[in-house]
């Protein structure tokens, strides 16, 4: 239900974030580096707190990671009355 509402919006929400002559870059590039450094690093944290034998740490880096992520998109830009979907 959760990931519905996401993706229900999910691509005009990145049309309106760049505008026609970068939106490629811009949604690839930010997306790829998340995806590396969060989604490649999970096994490596994970496996080191399990070393530890502190597992409940790792939930607490996932959710860390959520609430940066809650904190980039509280800063995103309201595209209510100027959107860059119209090319210029």
């Amino acid at each position: 239900m959760v990931l519905s509402g996401y993706t229900a919006v999910n691509a005009v929400l990145k049309a309106e974030l760049f505008p026609a002559h970068v939106r490629a870059l811009g949604v690839a590039l930010p997306y790829a580096l998340a995806n590396s450094v969060f989604g490649g690093s999970a096994e490596y944290v994970a496996l080191r707190f399990k070393q530890d034998h502190r597992e409940s740490g790792f939930y607490i880096y996932v959710a860390a990671v959520m609430a940066i992520a809650f904190l980039v998109t509280l800063t995103l830009k309201n595209t209510n009355r100027q959107s860059l979907i119209i090319e210029d």
